[in-house]
């Protein structure tokens, strides 16, 4: 199964649980979610992740913050600004009150209150059998008047999960339709590329011829065309590390106190080490120790997936899932360089 028809299976799974009544929002809008990680649509990625958090606790900040700074990175800091700030109004949006302010809890939340509600409201029309003509009067007043009160606030929930479930709706049926006409990644993906590809062009053109060989070679699909783009993937990482950071044949020691080669076959010491220089001039302790532990982990997971078609047969999945993150992490290490990372902005000073 590709990647396409993979997602594509997701996909309609989704739309086809969509319409069943006892399937919750919430479960909705994960689903929608893992969707858009899948298709690199970091856009959407942050509407939703906003559905999913409790806005005034700040249990997503991380993951936000993550989305935020992909957005940076990948279409550039003003655009990605402007992109993340249109999420949040969409996300707004959905959430504006009668009142005119915005309900900021998550959507799991919105719905267990929901469910607690309309409980209160079903037990006030539970008549009690042993009362008298005059008590049953007064009880049914206290108990209209008491559902009346609850009217507004589950009309107002209602209309608020309404919105979120049609915007995911809608979400669904256009990457659906992206899908169907062969489109792995998202519509939104494109734009990321013209960014990425710029940097390429700018900092490393052989990275780019590269990477643009891996892609032919995947279109290609055969055990042949999947292994020569996985040697592609490596060949590009390789056409980084020597664009950012060319081997100078001495050895650095590391914030971890190790001393490693900056050798020509060493790339991904040069690479890290380019983060740690780059990213050290505006971060230091966990963030740049926590950066440096990521960057490393992303080469070496990539270098072992792209290294597996020497020695072992990799699926097509394999290989587009290697070509990607290729890709993607091309475009983090160049925003280092472009100066666009967040990592690269100064530590505010300490008062």
């Amino acid at each position: 199964m590709t990647n396409v028809e993979q997602i594509l299976l997701l996909t309609r799974k989704a739309l086809d649980e969509f319409e069943d009544p006892n399937r919750g929002t919430a479960a909705v809008v994960r689903q929608a979610h893992r969707i858009a990680v899948l298709r690199h649509d970091f856009r959407v990625q942050a509407w939703l992740l906003l559905q999913l958090s409790d806005v005034g606790s700040g249990n997503s900040r991380d993951e936000l913050l993550e989305v935020k700074s992909k957005l940076h990175a990948l279409i550039g800091p003003e655009e990605g600004q402007q992109e993340y700030i249109r999420q949040c109004e969409n996300y707004f949006a959905t959430r504006k009150m009668a009142s005119g302010d915005t309900n900021g809890s998550s959507i799991d939340q919105l719905e267990a209150s929901l469910a607690q509600i309309e409980r209160v409201y079903a037990g006030y029309e539970v008549l009690p059998t042993n009362l008298n003509g005059a008590d049953t009067y007064f009880f049914s007043r206290e108990s209209d008047a008491a559902r009346a009160k609850l009217i507004p606030q589950l009309d107002e929930l209602r209309r608020i999960i309404s919105r979120v479930r049609q915007g995911v709706h809608v979400y669904l049926v256009k990457t659906e339709s992206e899908l169907q006409s062969g489109a792995a990644e998202s519509s939104y993906f494109d734009q990321i590329q013209i960014h990425i590809n710029g940097l390429l062009a700018k900092y490393a053109p052989d990275a780019a011829t590269k990477f643009v060989a891996a892609q032919d070679r995947i279109a290609d699909g055969s055990p042949e065309g999947i292994s020569h783009a996985l040697t592609s993937c490596r060949r590009m990482i390789k056409s980084l590390a020597d664009a950012l950071y060319p081997p100078t044949g001495t050895k650095v020691t590391g914030l971890d106190g190790v001393d490693r080669e900056m050798s020509d076959d060493a790339y991904r010491n040069r690479l890290v080490q380019y983060v740690s220089e780059q990213v050290g001039k505006h971060k230091n302790g966990p963030v740049l120790r926590s950066a440096l532990a990521e960057f490393g982990s992303r080469l070496n997971a990539l270098d072992a997936l792209a290294s597996k078609g020497v020695h072992a047969e990799t699926t097509l999945e394999e290989a587009r899932t290697c070509v990607a993150q290729t890709y993607l992490l091309a475009g983090d290490l160049l925003s280092i360089a472009e100066g666009t990372s967040y990592l690269t902005r100064d530590e505010p000073a300490s008062s």
